[in-house]
């Protein structure tokens, strides 16, 4: 083999890993953000009892990107932990107006 076939058959090899790996940190950094979690604590009207948890809890659950949902009608709240690339807070917003409750306010939750 030449010097000049060496040299463009390692050019090949090494033009093809980096575009190889490339495409790897693209696609580790977008599963990622999918694994990446916020919590907010929702205030909510019109919830009377433990029934009324339990219809927001199912409706604001069957959302993909929503990991846990615990709603309190004692404390008129819900804590929602969910994945911001996967569901955002207008489609949660959504689920629970359409359980017939209301949404006051949304208060992002620092997590540890």
């Amino acid at each position: 083999m030449s010097k000049k076939t060496a040299t463009n058959y390692l050019t090949f090899i090494f033009a093809a890993l980096l575009i190889l790996s490339c495409g790897r940190d693209n696609k580790t950094e977008r599963a990622g953000l999918k694994n990446e979690t916020s919590v907010i604590e929702v205030s909510i009207g019109g919830m009377t009892c433990t029934g009324c948890e339990q219809k927001i809890q199912a409706s604001v659950s069957r959302l993909d990107g929503v990991k846990t949902v615990k709603a309190s009608h004692t404390d008129g709240n819900a804590f929602i932990e969910y994945s911001p690339a996967m569901v955002d807070t207008v489609k949660i917003k959504d689920a629970i107006t359409g359980t017939g409750y209301t949404v006051k306010k949304f208060k992002s939750i620092a997590q540890q």
